[in-house]
């Protein structure tokens, strides 16, 4: 009897997170703006995980499977939440607008700052990644290269790509 309900609560947790993937996915066609999309896939993401692995810890029974299904549960949800948080930021940065609904009903982007103030300082500042460590050369806006290329290679090679290749005869030099 036990065994019994234990499948039927677990083929409920399987369906009800195949479902959720489902709208996710549904969401992430359908969804005007890329905030929007990010919203339906990571509820579905974080719920649809969730129901999943419950259902199979469920299957698996007490056991050690049971607790590297949880601990896969663990790593998803927060990867899932950081990885959402970065791309958010990494959006608004570059000034992707969130679709909002003005007075009238339609959808019109609007710019955060508007609504957040102090969301503008934040994103007045450099990420991370765009930003050179100490002792690092920053990258040129000009286009020039940091280092001159490897012997063999570049503009002043004789052959472009590889140094070991013997020279090609129909080519003229650079």
């Amino acid at each position: 009897m036990i065994s019994v309900l234990v499948d039927i609560l677990s083929w409920i947790a399987l369906t009800a997170g195949a479902a959720f993937y489902v709208i996710g996915a549904v969401g992430m066609t359908r969804m005007p703006d890329l905030f929007t999309r990010m919203h339906s896939v990571s509820v579905s993401d974080t719920m649809g995980v969730g129901l999943l692995c419950f259902g199979m810890i469920l299957q698996a029974g007490p056991s050690l499977l049971a607790v590297k299904i949880a601990f896969v549960v663990l790593v998803l949800w927060a990867t899932g939440a950081v990885a959402t948080h970065a791309l958010a930021r990494a959006a608004l940065h570059d000034g992707a607008k969130p679709l909002l609904a003005a007075p009238d009903g339609r959808l019109v982007p609007t710019d955060c700052v508007d609504l957040f103030p102090e969301l503008g300082v934040r994103l007045a500042q450099p990420l991370a990644s765009e930003t050179p460590e100490e002792g690092e050369t920053p990258l040129p806006d000009d286009g020039a290269t940091i280092a001159e290329p490897a012997p063999g290679y570049g503009p002043a090679g004789n052959t472009g790509a590889n140094p070991d290749a013997a020279p090609d005869p129909t080519r003229e030099d650079r």
